[in-house]
């Protein structure tokens, strides 16, 4: 008569259940490890370590142990491992769920939605996470390890498809979230070129055109920079340099433009 099997790790409670789960399994299909180990191609060893509760083994491990004991789907494995996977690391404690995509207007916000999704996903290793994007050739190993560590967006509307149905994301939501990217990594910096072309032009107006007939402020015409309009330290240097600008040549803003029209001229140009 064998060793009685040792009593299942509840430490971390997600890590245990899934234990039990798997030890159930075993039983039920009446299987010793050693059988185990022959119908499912994992040592009874790692098996053992397996349902242990003191660590979380891998996803394809569970697979293998579900296979074997002819389990469906239905017993919950998958979300079983998946509530383990992420209680062992731990990594959305203190971490916000991800706005819905159309409040995501950021890179920032963005890199931490797809960080957030790859986490609640059980973390796959970055060769699965490619195998399961669809190949190497839509998310290479090390693109994914970049997106993963926050350094990077993917680098296309069909990576970032690839990476987010990886991570086992819907359609629909999919499609969203590509849109988001879409607005953020293409139209945001294409209006923003546009308006950083406008800028310059009211620049050079302000610096090259109206010297003569705003001679009393001419110190402050000269604090207008770009860097105060479009960076500035603060909302007070960005306002000042705004309301400067509209001031001096009647430049209404609507709807986040700029529109702008030829400066006022003297009467003595008028004249000429």
């Amino acid at each position: 008569m064998g060793r009685p099997e040792s009593l299942v790790d509840h430490t971390l409670p997600a890590r245990g259940a899934l234990a039990v789960a798997l030890r159930e399994l075993r039983t039920a299909a009446g299987l010793s490890y050693d059988k185990l180990a022959a119908r499912s191609g994992v040592s009874a060893t790692a098996l053992k370590r397996a349902t242990s509760g003191r660590h979380v083994p891998a996803r394809e491990t569970v697979e293998a142990i579900a296979a074997a004991c002819h389990a469906q789907d239905d017993d919950g494995l998958t979300q079983l491992w998946l509530d383990a996977r992420i209680a062992e690391r731990g990594r959305l404690q203190g971490r916000r769920r991800p706005a819905t995509p159309e409040l995501v207007t950021t890179p920032g916000a963005l890199s931490q939605a797809l960080v957030y999704f790859y986490e609640r996903a059980g973390a796959p290793t970055l060769r699965r996470l490619s195998f399961l994007a669809g190949g190497r050739h839509l998310l290479p190993v090390s693109s994914a390890g970049r997106v993963v560590a926050g350094q990077v967006l993917p680098a296309s509307r069909q990576q970032c498809l690839a990476f987010l149905n990886a991570c086992g994301m819907g359609l629909r939501l999919r499609v969203r979230w590509a849109d988001a990217y879409d607005r953020i990594t293409v139209l945001a910096p294409a209006r923003s070129w546009e308006f950083l072309q406008r800028e310059m032009a009211l620049a050079e107006i302000a610096l090259s055109g109206q010297r003569e007939r705003h001679a009393e402020g001419s110190a402050g015409i000269g604090s207008v920079r770009l860097a105060d309009l479009h960076h500035g330290p603060g909302l007070i240097a960005r306002s000042r340099g705004t309301d400067m600008l509209r001031e001096l040549y009647d430049m209404p803003l609507r709807d986040g433009t700029i529109r702008y029209s030829e400066p006022r001229r003297t009467r003595r140009q008028r004249a000429a």
